[in-house]
């Protein structure tokens, strides 16, 4: 099994994930700075918690408001946390505060190839 749960500092870091990411699954959470921490923190064991059962590559990604504001507004964040899903270059979901059990069976439909 090949996964881990990296942070990712900045648009350089975010480029080298998707490379090594290849056409293995990525999971980029965009997590929030001060006022949303509580609630992107309760999802990251949980994320912790999928990684370790799935042969996929998950990277969570800090949303800081002076760092990543152009990244964010490229991917369109509408409340945080967010995550995307994707293969290889593709954006295949896109969940805005899913609970656990949508974020668990959206990877899981990604792994299984039911999402494109």
């Amino acid at each position: 099994m090949s996964s881990s749960v990296t942070a990712v500092r900045d648009r350089s870091d975010l480029k080298q994930v998707m490379a090594k990411a290849n056409e293995k699954l990525l999971v980029l959470e965009f997590m929030g700075s001060v006022s949303y921490r509580s609630t992107c923190e309760y999802m990251k064991p949980i994320l912790d918690g999928i990684a370790a059962k799935k042969d996929a590559y998950f990277y969570t990604i800090d949303v800081n408001n002076d760092q990543f504001k152009e990244i964010a507004k490229e991917a369109r964040l509408q409340a945080l946390p967010t995550f995307l899903i994707v293969k290889g270059t593709k954006t295949v979901r896109f969940l805005v505060a899913p609970d656990e059990a949508e974020l668990s069976s959206s990877i899981e439909d990604a792994l299984e190839g039911k999402i494109n």
